[in-house]
């Protein structure tokens, strides 16, 4: 059974906050992956169902893989101010994580590695493996 992942929450909320704040322009189309057809590879983990409270789940695209992480991307939902993006982590056989913030940029770090969401062409950043278009990971 995974956890949710709250130790880091002071700092996951923090991100998220600056992520909303420096992300108020634009919209989720800047994630070129949130546009495309659902698939049945882009099906949710089996998480509790408060893990998904501030995304809308219909918009849940698998994006790809790390080191044993799989990551989804989605919309927020109505319970997130404005339009934003979540990411959604979940390790193999470790604590998964759902962060929530702006259409800008937004970073986790937790168990089950550290994550940049960054929206549609923006370059790779310095030390990061491409999950995605819109996903890094940092080794």
């Amino acid at each position: 059974m995974r956890a949710r992942f709250r130790s880091a929450g002071a700092t996951i909320v923090a991100v998220s906050v600056m992520a909303v704040l420096a992300g108020c322009v634009g919209g989720t189309s800047d994630f070129a992956v949130l546009e495309r057809e659902l698939g049945p590879g882009d099906a949710l983990p089996d998480l509790p169902g408060y893990a998904f409270d501030d995304l809308d789940m219909s918009s849940a695209r698998f994006v790809g893989e790390h080191d044993g992480t799989d990551v989804w991307l989605a919309r927020s939902g109505d319970s997130v101010v404005g339009l934003g993006v979540c990411l959604i982590v979940s390790p193999e056989g470790g604590d998964w994580h759902v962060a929530c913030g702006g259409t800008g940029q937004l970073e986790i770090d937790g168990p089950g590695g550290r994550f940049e969401v960054r929206p549609d062409d923006s370059p790779t950043p310095e030390g990061a493996t491409a999950v995605s278009e819109n996903v890094f990971a940092f080794d």
